[in-house]
């Protein structure tokens, strides 16, 4: 399997340890507004965040899958938080039903092509993580919008069509190893 690092960070922009130096470039969703990113809108985030859920659309299209199951799943806010996500725009033109979607989730879930679309948009504003998995597909997301993919080698033309998203694709690069563990402490392969 190979491990990418998806993100709408230009590689140009870093160092030679492959730390990011654009500072005035925004990294989640609390930074729509703010002068020191310069001003971006919440059009432009819902652009790049529309070209995340596109990327894992590709790839899992690539790979001729229709579904992933949860795992590591990290569901810390309640409903009052979603019900104040909604008042403050964080949940702007997504529709979630704390109840019956979210509050209902376990590892192991197998999640629709619309769930992982509505759970993706979830996990990057920052109300909820998981592991999005199959049995040769990993797709995790790290701190300040970065998504790591790990899979078999991907097509250069679905490589391609990520970038004409606005992101780039970097093979083997900063992936960060990690076991995925069930309910009884088994590691899952």
């Amino acid at each position: 399997m190979v491990s990418y690092r998806i993100t709408k960070f230009n590689p140009t922009k870093r160092n030679e340890e492959g730390h990011y130096l654009d500072d005035s470039e925004w990294t989640a969703i609390s930074d729509i507004g703010k002068a020191q990113y310069n001003n971006v809108t919440y059009q432009e985030y819902e652009t790049i965040e529309t070209a995340y859920v596109k990327s894992i659309q590709l790839i899992l299209r690539e790979k001729n899958r229709k579904s992933l199951r949860i795992d590591s799943l990290e569901l810390y806010d309640t409903k009052e938080d979603f019900d104040r996500y909604k008042k403050d725009g964080r949940l702007r033109n997504l529709t979630v039903d704390f109840e019956n979607e979210i509050s209902i989730l376990k590892n192991k879930d197998e999640l629709s092509l619309s769930q992982i679309e509505k759970f993706t948009r979830l996990m990057l504003r920052e109300t909820i993580w998981m592991l999005l998995v199959d049995r040769d597909i990993e797709v995790r997301f790290g701190y300040d919008y970065y998504m790591y993919v790990k899979c078999e080698e991907l097509a250069s033309e679905t490589m391609d069509a990520i970038h004409n998203l606005g992101l780039f694709v970097e093979p083997n690069v900063g992936q960060i190893d990690y076991k995925i563990i069930d309910e009884d402490g088994n590691e899952i392969k």
